[in-house]
């Protein structure tokens, strides 16, 4: 009889306890039901969730849950990563054959080619400064300046090679890549 009301307790506590964390718990919908998104981060300042869903960017007020889709070149990708600027300004994804950066506000984009079209970079990253966007590509990270478009190119040591992650330091003068059978670090020049 002992053991039947402890577990009678117990049963009720978790019950009640479930009910009560439901109330925390938020969902965001993406935009084909039975597609799962990659990755989704939180924007710096916390106001925003963005994940890659089926032929755009999703960015999601957390708040609110208000949606604002931004469109990838071809339909019916998922972008496997995606990020936000330091300044929240920009979102960034890699993207068949180029990594896409919109203005999050007006929603203008800018294309940053990779070396081989048919390519989706896996991993983007932006600089501290917000100056420079980054990624693996085929053989090498990219970096770019994303005023002027110029890019600087640090080889992998297998050609055929694409970094699964990239990453600045924080004062940017390095940058770190994930290759194969390696963590591997290149100064960044200017």
């Amino acid at each position: 009889m002992n053991r039947f009301l402890l577990f009678l307790c117990f049963s009720f506590f978790c019950c009640v306890s479930n009910v009560h964390c439901q109330n925390d718990v938020r969902s965001y919908p993406t935009r084909i039901q039975n597609v799962t998104p990659n990755c989704a981060v939180f924007s710096h300042d916390g106001k925003r969730i963005a994940a890659g869903v089926f032929g755009a960017i999703r960015i999601w007020d957390v708040a609110t849950g208000k949606t604002t889709d931004y469109k990838t070149a071809v339909s019916n990708e998922i972008p496997p990563f995606v990020t936000f600027s330091p300044n929240d300004k920009y979102i960034a994804a890699g993207v068949f054959g180029a990594v896409r950066v919109w203005e999050v506000k007006s929603k203008k984009v800018k294309e940053y080619s990779v070396r081989i079209s048919n390519i989706t970079p896996n991993y983007v990253c932006f600089s501290s400064d917000g100056k420079y966007i980054a990624a693996g590509i085929y053989g090498a990270v990219r970096v770019w300046n994303l005023s002027t478009g110029k890019f600087v190119d640090y080889q992998a040591k297998i050609s055929n090679d694409m970094p699964k992650f990239v990453k600045f330091s924080p004062d940017n003068r390095y940058i770190v890549a994930g290759l194969y059978g390696e963590v591997r670090t290149w100064k960044v020049k200017n």
